[in-house]
């Protein structure tokens, strides 16, 4: 993957990225205002023309300007079709029955005391926009099941508004029953209801491609947070470092990735980190135990070095204590005080492992002493590194850091501000 990017970029090298003369920046400007698009005359061609004066002379599509062209254009296409699933919605909300346009009603039993044991019903009715944010209280799931209720609550429970999350718990798991592949995921996610959709967990046995990925951009313009295995396992395919790549070069609008490391390697993470830059905001990992792919130190610094905005980081890992070697699988002091140092603005730092065996207590002690790389004396340095706040070296900037979170550490970090405890045995 590396040599042909780097192949692609040099054939720009001798393109200047400096900004345009003055004379052609003015008569770029000028041609784009002369366009008008409801004029008859003005076709493709004069537009495409209109367009590429503002280029570099001679840039090529890899070129960063052109890029930027292209992406424009997939977030326009991407708006636009969004803007059509949300007009189906309108209009099949106008065309609905007047009973399913009225003011939602909720009915309750009342106890009589007449001989026929019936009785009457206390009826509630409320608007349908108080309906919807109950209903934003409630998991997918349970959304689901109060459409099942009449046409009108029906319709009211397929508002955007309560869809901008889609995962498990909106029964999106691919487990039993009708299995999906991408072409009917991709069209579940291509449902009105979908339309303003910013986070996506993947489920199980839905292989990703190039081609697939560019549709999800063009279903999902809104989406800012992409999973796929780090919460549970899914079974199936297992995204690689090309499909992770993929993904976050053509969602452009990312800014929470979540990803279990079965088929993803360092030199995947790093990629991540270098392509999303200051847009990365949330990033947890999971490192596998079985492929035995583990988040390095050099990783974690290019992490540091290319995400100044991040602000939630966590790292986890099943620890099988028969099947390898723990200590392959945690962070070093280095690379998370590396990270720690590098992304100023980062509130939340998760850091465990979990023990999938059971062991005797001093076996397990053992066991634990040798997984935790990162020993108290090391957490006392960092946190004196946080006390200290400013420096010279990094332009006065503090520490944002509010809670450290550990799992699978004989201490835990608590307080404000921060300090060391020891678990108790």
């Amino acid at each position: 993957m590396s040599k042909p990017r780097a192949k692609r970029k040099a054939s720009d090298a001798n393109i200047d990225d400096a900004a345009m003369a003055p004379a052609a920046l003015d008569a770029s400007n000028q041609l784009i205002a002369s366009l008008d698009l409801s004029n008859r005359g003005t076709g493709p061609q004069t537009i495409a023309n209109a367009l590429l004066s503002l280029l570099p002379q001679g840039a090529t599509r890899q070129h960063a300007t052109a890029k930027k062209l292209t992406k424009a254009f997939t977030l326009m296409m991407a708006e636009l079709d969004a803007r059509s699933r949300s007009n189906v919605l309108a209009i099949a909300r106008s065309n609905a029955p007047e009973v399913t346009r009225l003011p939602l009603e909720f009915r309750f039993p009342v106890s009589s005391d007449n001989a026929s044991g019936e009785g009457e019903m206390t009826v509630v009715s409320i608007p349908e926009d108080s309906f919807t944010t109950m209903m934003k209280y409630l998991k997918g799931t349970e959304v689901v099941k109060f459409s099942l209720v009449n046409k009108a609550w029906l319709v009211a429970t397929r508002a955007p508004v309560l869809w901008e999350r889609l995962d498990r718990s909106s029964g999106l798991s691919n487990h039993g029953g009708k299995k999906i592949n991408m072409t009917s995921f991709l069209k579940l996610l291509g449902r009105p209801q979908f339309a303003n959709l910013k986070s996506l967990t993947m489920p199980n046995k839905v292989k990703l491609g190039k081609k697939s990925i560019k549709q999800m951009a063009i279903v999902c313009p809104h989406l800012q947070a992409f999973e796929v295995g780090y919460s549970c396992y899914i079974s199936g395919y297992k995204m690689k470092d090309d499909d992770i790549i993929e993904v976050v070069e053509t969602l452009t609008n990312l800014t929470t990735i979540h990803i279990d490391m079965w088929d993803i390697t360092n030199f995947g993470i790093a990629s991540v980190a270098r392509a999303m830059e200051g847009s990365l905001l949330d990033l947890r990992i999971h490192g596998n135990s079985f492929s035995r792919q583990y988040i390095s130190d050099s990783a974690l610094s290019i992490i540091a070095g290319s995400c100044p905005n991040l602000k939630h980081f966590a790292y986890k890992f099943d620890y099988y204590p028969s099947y390898h070697a723990a200590e392959r699988g945690v962070l070093s002091a280095a690379g998370t005080i590396a990270l720690v140092r590098g992304c100023r603005r980062l509130e939340v730092l998760e850091l465990g492992y979990h023990q999938q065996q059971q062991l005797h207590p001093q076996q397990q002690q053992q066991q634990q002493q040798q997984a935790t790389r990162i020993k108290k004396h090391d957490f006392v340095a960092i946190l004196e590194m946080l006390a200290q706040g400013d420096d010279a070296s990094n332009d006065g900037r503090g520490f944002a850091l509010r809670k450290i979170e550990l799992k699978g550490y004989p201490f835990v970090i608590k307080g404000n501000p921060f300090r060391v405890e020891d678990l108790d045995t």
